[in-house]
């Protein structure tokens, strides 16, 4: 201060007061300075133990959050030892759980396995029935056209037979096989509202098999034993003209009261015939001394 000038910039007039008091007086400056000096002291002194207490509230307060910190640190630490023992826990449960896992989809593949074989018998099952449901309705189709071609077969020869195309058309067989006749005018009635003879009935049933070996794909040897006993002489010879002697052939087993060696039918005949036989029995029947000789002709009459 007292080699610089003192200069006040805030007012003109304080200012030359100050620079008065100043230049006039230069010991009291300096006491004023020493003075100062020790006021500023304390200040410095104060300053320091300031900051030496902010210091110490600083360390108490770190102390503070450090134990604070310490104590979070432990309950993190409890924390994570909790989770850690949760982990194993659920590690252990999910090994559990893979293990049950793979037992349930093995069973899953034994039920699946066991769906299919069941689906598959199912539909075995299924098809067979419908095999089975089918085969039966094949099996009534061809029962009814069999039936058909029976009764087409039986009523042509019936009617040749016993000459009664005029009166009916043909005859017809139910699924219980009772017989129809149905006349010429289309009327349906019952055979036994027709025909009552017995004869009528043999040519019919005669008729019945002669449709059946015709309709066989095998045309077998036709065996007949006494065809004739109980028909008319004139449906006698239809029955053998158009059952026996048709070109197939057949074995008539007959008696000299059905055909008459000596009768126009045996004539008729004859020639149509590839062999005859006649029986002649010996001595008694049921007895040892029973025979039966066969010659080579009918009843005496050869071919």
């Amino acid at each position: 201060m007292s080699e610089g000038s003192p200069f006040l910039t805030s007012r003109n007039d304080i200012s030359a007061q100050v620079r008065a008091l100043v230049t006039g007086n230069p010991t009291a400056i300096s006491d004023l300075d020493e003075r100062c000096r020790k006021l500023e002291t304390p200040g410095i002194d104060l300053s320091e133990l300031d900051t030496r207490l902010k210091q110490m509230q600083s360390n108490r307060f770190s102390l503070e959050r450090g134990q604070e910190l310490h104590e979070r640190r432990g309950d993190l630490k409890r924390k994570h030892a909790g989770l850690q023992k949760q982990h194993e826990d659920l590690f252990v449960e999910i090994t559990n759980l893979d293990k049950s896992l793979t037992e349930l989809r093995g069973q899953e593949t034994l039920l699946d396995d066991t769906r299919a074989k069941m689906q598959k018998g199912q539909n075995l099952a299924s098809l067979v029935s419908s095999y089975r449901e089918a085969a039966k309705r094949i099996r009534e189709v061809a029962a009814v056209q069999l039936r058909e071609q029976i009764s087409q077969g039986v009523g042509e020869l019936w009617t040749q037979i016993v000459e009664r195309e005029r009166e009916f058309k043909s005859l017809e067989f139910d699924s219980h096989w009772r017989c129809f006749l149905v006349r010429q005018d289309g009327e349906r009635v019952a055979w036994e509202d027709t025909n009552t003879s017995a004869g009528q009935r043999q040519v019919r049933m005669l008729a019945f098999y002669e449709a059946l070996r015709r309709m066989a794909r095998l045309k077998p040897p036709l065996v007949v034993d006494t065809p004739l006993g109980r028909l008319d002489l004139e449906v006698r010879a239809n029955v053998l003209d158009q059952l026996y002697l048709s070109g197939h052939q057949s074995l008539i087993l007959t008696t000299n009261s059905e055909i008459d060696p000596n009768g126009p039918l045996f004539k008729n005949i004859s020639g149509r015939l590839a062999r005859v036989y006649t029986l002649h029995p010996h001595g008694e029947e049921d007895s040892v001394d029973y025979q039966v000789r066969v010659s080579g002709d009918y009843f005496g009459r050869t071919l």
